[in-house]
């Protein structure tokens, strides 16, 4: 059971990273891709939220959060005047979710508490972590990088609370 769920586990994450790589490539936004698929997922799997019920859904959600951040940074980068207030907003609401909710447990993954402390230090340090790659995309002038960077942001917060608003359903 556990290697026949490692490996649906793997295959699932090899379709969402082929499904992230040709959305960036309809958009075309590789290197855009790329930074969402790295911050969302590293993020998403210390902080937990919500999660759908199959991995159709999964899919389908996956893309959908993808090709809405990328949209949703496109028009951010046209209004270079805002983006450092921005980016500011989204890293408040990620941090508040953070310090709130994280780790938000599934129903097929609960955790032990020194799981718990582990996934919310782990989750705050990976946060740090963009915190200072945003530095580094803004010294460095890469606005479309900063503004998906922002999208991811507001995009995990966002499942953080739909995830924490389904489990008060579910309880």
């Amino acid at each position: 059971e556990i290697y026949e769920y490692g490996l649906e586990i793997t295959i699932a994450n090899m379709v969402n990273g082929i499904i992230v790589f040709l959305i960036g490539v309809g958009f075309p936004k590789v290197p855009e891709t790329i930074i969402f698929y790295l911050a969302f997922v590293s993020l998403r799997f210390f902080c937990g939220g919500y999660h759908a019920d199959s991995y159709s859904r999964c899919f389908f959600s996956f893309a959908l959060t993808n090709a809405l951040c990328l949209g949703a940074s496109g028009w951010i980068a046209k209004h270079e005047n805002i983006i450092s207030g921005l980016f500011f907003l989204a890293a408040v609401l990620l941090w508040l979710c953070i310090f709130k909710m994280a780790p938000l447990e599934h129903e097929n993954r609960p955790f032990t508490d020194k799981e718990k402390l582990r996934f919310r230090k782990r989750s705050i340090q990976i946060y740090g972590f963009w915190i200072v790659i945003r530095i580094v995309l803004w010294m460095t002038h890469l606005i479309q990088m900063e503004a998906i960077l922002i999208s991811t942001f507001i995009a995990v917060a966002i499942l953080m609370i739909g995830g924490k608003s389904h489990e008060k359903r579910n309880a």
